[in-house]
């Protein structure tokens, strides 16, 4: 075979190995509106006026919601980026006490077995936290300060891999462009907060602010971080959150995913969201209620 040949059955070999790499390398999606196709639900998780509730107002739930089908993480080996943004509401309820929190998570199985409610965010059970073999990589909103996790405090942003002892975290909330000030934010009082959590080159940003804010320029979380012991070449994607004795619900309004458009959380709608904020006279008269 002469080298004219030679080079051409070359570069044939490389197109029909991009032809076969591409499609199946390349997710993008965006959810306005949750229906039954959007994800697959596990545990108390329900879709409620098109909204994803991984959790209402009763005690020891687990909800957990996933993208149906798995998304490639790694490509020959290299992991893939992702960029992935979404709008969540943690809402109280009257007389109780909220609790526990939320995670968006890589997972390379479905269901619930293997994870527990209260503190453990629907995420592990105590049997299998810390353990490598769970291949699990998340980023929690805890409202639980626990002593088991070495949790910073009741209201905190966590990046968790393969267990609920955070690698890093830091108070919720965000930093302003116009003049840098750190704004803590609750994060389970009933209002729309956007997260925005990107991954390239072994480094992970997470940031957030009220909903309708412009993406800030600062990240909350900027930690480098190799997961390529922790991704599967495939793994699913989404959401889990639990209840215990402390209740609360927890709704994501919208998502968007991909692994090539950075930008595509700018399709997300942040007008005309519903609100989960407690009316004034609900608060005063519930805490009036546990003082007595």
């Amino acid at each position: 075979m002469n080298n004219k040949y030679l080079s051409f059955y070359y570069l044939l070999l490389l197109f029909i190995f991009y032809l076969q790499l591409t499609p199946s390398a390349a997710v993008d999606f965006i959810v306005n509106s949750f229906n039954s196709s959007s994800v697959s639900l596990y545990g108390n998780a329900t879709i409620q006026s098109n909204i994803l509730t991984l959790t209402n107002s009763t005690p020891g739930q687990i909800g957990r919601a996933l993208y149906p089908e798995k998304i490639p993480t790694k490509n020959s080996s290299s992991l893939l980026p992702f960029s992935t943004s979404f709008i969540f509401a943690m809402a109280p309820t009257t007389n109780v006490l909220p609790g526990h929190g939320l995670v968006f998570l890589f997972t390379p199985v479905t269901g619930i077995q293997n994870t527990a409610a209260a503190q453990n965010l629907g995420l592990f059970s105590r049997g299998v936290d810390g353990n490598s073999s769970n291949h699990v990589f998340g980023v929690e909103f805890d409202v639980f300060r626990n002593q088991e996790f070495e949790d910073i405090n009741e209201n905190h942003v966590g990046i968790d891999v393969n267990s609920l002892t955070s690698v890093n975290s830091t108070d919720a909330g965000y930093y302003e462009d116009q003049d840098g000030v750190f704004r803590r934010l609750q994060l389970n009082n009933g209002r729309n907060y956007q997260v925005w959590i990107d991954y390239k080159d072994f480094m992970i940003n997470v940031t957030m602010a009220p909903v309708g804010i412009k993406k800030p320029t600062r990240c909350l979380l900027c930690v480098p971080l190799n997961l390529s012991d922790v991704f599967e070449d495939e793994m699913y994607v989404g959401f889990t959150a639990a209840t215990g004795q402390l209740i609360q619900s927890h709704n994501i309004l919208s998502w968007s995913f991909s692994n090539s458009n950075f930008s595509l959380s700018d399709d997300l709608i942040t007008e005309g969201l519903p609100s989960f904020v407690l009316p004034v006279f609900l608060v005063l008269f519930g805490s009036r209620e546990r003082e007595e």
